[in-house]
């Protein structure tokens, strides 16, 4: 079913991959320094953990700069408590921060190129020493520079050019260097000695740190509010040194402000843009008017979200940003009240003040039910489900050669598209008899109806 919803924009449509900026559990290498300042905020986003590494904190004590390592080990060893306090924005955290201490990988581990020689010749003994085709490495190489007797065994293993390295033995660092300057003889080399390309990880050092962990609430909205965060040292015992100076038991110390900024990250902006589940847990769900003008201009553009639903609308020079922050999350008070219809749903989390485009535009849905398949727009009493109302679109066309259900005047991507297999018994309040919500059917022949610009009926009653 998804599959045909695709399949009506295949043509037109290059969908987009949106670059990942995080990962679920947000890492931040900071430095703190004094002077922290709005325009040296820190960048995180909205809904995800953020895990920061103190690697230095300055406190307004004279400026004293006290390393992260140094703060854990005090803290280890019960001399010193450290408390975030949140010195802005504290309504928007999902919870106080956290601190905790231990050991924790520097940079990212790297990586060593590094070659393998093992002896594929026949045997060889020179100086005493020999090399047997036994498929270990070897770590040192015969240099000859006149062939021997024809007994097969060797033949012109290396040529030096240097008549003081015949029969010696050299060592891997030292063929390396004569490799290089192309003195060994390929030939031989490939005859006598196998060469392999290894990379080999580099366990990336470990240090003792101090590590704050947040989130900040997601809001669904377009702005980017400050967060700020001071930290409280107080000394625990009678003899406290940090950084050389030393401190009494009940002495403090605050921190410079380290200051934040929460963002949603920006879509990839083209004519046809897809909006993944991937990319909405990522916090990439951000257009900007601005920008995707710059790139398509006043045309029409199309965003596919997971192949549920297609929006199509003209662009506006006037557009402002909007969040497209949704879940495909069934209602399961609806389900459960309709067990025999099939749904398909969309939720839009941003209020309509944040998800608002200035040309009205449509949804396409899958046409789960045929000709039957009836859209609503789920309208919350503010409370839970208890008193919610499913408002039908009177203005739905099905498309039979595609196998779609369309909505015209669609302004607002918020709250909740319901899309149910058959015409939902919803009664009436005044007469309690059924309201009939079918949609129009577009036969490929016919002139498409008129449209009501997407007003929905407020006649119908609770679900």
């Amino acid at each position: 079913m998804k599959k045909t919803l695709a399949a009506v924009l295949a043509a037109a449509m290059a969908l987009s991959t949106a670059t990942v900026a995080f990962a679920s559990d947000i890492e931040v290498e900071s430095k703190w320094v004094q002077g922290s300042v709005d325009e040296d905020k820190t960048t995180i986003r909205f809904g995800k953990d953020v895990k920061l590494r103190i690697n230095e904190l300055t406190f307004e004590d004279g400026k004293r700069a006290v390393s992260g390592s140094e703060l854990s080990r005090k803290i280890d060893d019960g001399d010193i408590t450290l408390t975030p306090v949140v010195t802005e924005s504290n309504n928007l955290l999902d919870s106080k921060p956290s601190v905790t201490v231990g050991s924790y990988k520097g940079d990212s581990a790297t990586i060593k190129k590094q070659n393998v020689y093992t002896w594929i010749g026949a045997d060889l003994k020179v100086d005493g020493y020999t090399f047997t085709n036994d498929g270990k490495a070897i770590s040192r190489i015969p240099v000859v520079v006149q062939d021997t007797d024809n007994d097969g065994r060797i033949d012109k293993v290396f040529v030096d050019g240097n008549p003081g390295m015949a029969n010696r033995l050299i060592s891997i660092k030292d063929f390396e260097a004569y490799d290089n300057r192309g003195i060994v003889d390929a030939t031989s080399k490939a005859s006598w000695i196998q060469i392999d390309h290894v990379d080999s990880s580099v366990k990336a050092d470990e240090y003792d740190g101090v590590q704050v962990k947040f989130k900040v609430k997601d809001n669904y909205g377009t702005n980017e509010p400050t967060i700020g965060i001071k930290f409280r040292v107080t000394v625990k015992k009678k003899d406290v040194t940090l950084n050389g100076k030393d401190y009494s038991k009940g002495d403090t110390l605050t921190s410079d402000e380290i200051k934040f900024k929460a963002v949603y990250g920006e879509i990839d902006y083209y004519k046809d843009m897809s909006l993944t589940l991937q990319e909405v847990d990522e916090r990439n769900v951000l257009l900007k008017g601005d920008k995707l003008y710059d790139e398509i201009g006043a045309e029409k553009f199309t965003i596919n979200f997971e192949d549920v639903a297609i929006f199509e609308a003209k662009l506006s020079p006037s557009q402002k940003k909007v969040n497209l922050f949704y879940n495909l999350d069934e209602n399961q008070t609806i389900t459960d009240a309709y067990p025999n219809v099939d749904f398909e749903f969309i939720t839009f989390k941003g209020a309509p003040s944040v998800t608002n485009f200035v040309n009205s535009g449509e949804m396409t849905f899958n046409a789960i039910g045929g000709k039957n398949t009836t859209v609503y727009h789920l309208e919350t009493a503010g409370g839970g489900d208890d008193g919610d109302t499913l408002i039908p679109y009177d203005n739905a066309i099905y498309n039979p050669t595609y196998g779609t259900i369309t909505v015209k005047g669609v302004k607002y991507l918020s709250g909740t598209f319901v899309v149910a297999s058959e015409i939902l018994e919803v009664e009436d309040e005044e007469d309690n008899e059924p309201v009939n919500s079918a949609p129009v059917v577009e036969e490929p022949s016919s002139s498409e109806p008129s449209s009501n610009n997407g007003d929905r009926n407020p006649s119908t009653g609770a679900c």
